[in-house]
């Protein structure tokens, strides 16, 4: 079974998190999750919040209905994820922003309860993957 056809099967209301390519937009919609390719992510967040409200409001709106995360970490800059950001500013003026929403998922431990990392093909272990990052 693919991770598509695994998470597609996943009852919970889910978020992908991934950087923007092609594939992170068909791969949300092909496992049924909510993302930033729709409108209000899919969530009825409110368009006239700022990006970062807007962000924060995706997470309030998977907690707050027992969702997960599947967050694609191809790409991204996990060092950088890891160091954190000063002000959400930072992040979305180097290019950073799913760094951002991972450092947010790495500050929160409800959060990363609820995420599930994966390159598109392989899911991986926390503890493994976040072991393995200096």
């Amino acid at each position: 079974m693919t991770l598509v056809e695994k998470y597609n099967r996943m009852p919970q209301m889910k978020v992908a998190f991934a950087k923007d390519t092609g594939y992170a937009e068909a791969f949300a919609l092909q496992t049924g999750s909510h993302s930033m390719y729709l409108n209000g992510f899919g969530l009825g967040v409110s368009q006239y919040l700022s990006p970062e409200m807007q962000l924060r409001g995706v997470f309030t709106a998977i907690i707050n209905n027992d969702g997960v995360f599947l967050f694609n970490i191809s790409g991204v800059n996990l060092k950088r994820a890891r160091k954190g950001f000063k002000t959400y500013q930072d992040a979305e003026e180097n290019s950073l922003i799913t760094e951002w929403e991972l450092f947010i998922i790495l500050s929160d431990s409800d959060y990363l309860k609820r995420t599930i990392f994966h390159n598109g093909k392989v899911e991986f272990k926390k503890r493994i993957l976040w072991k393995s990052i200096t």
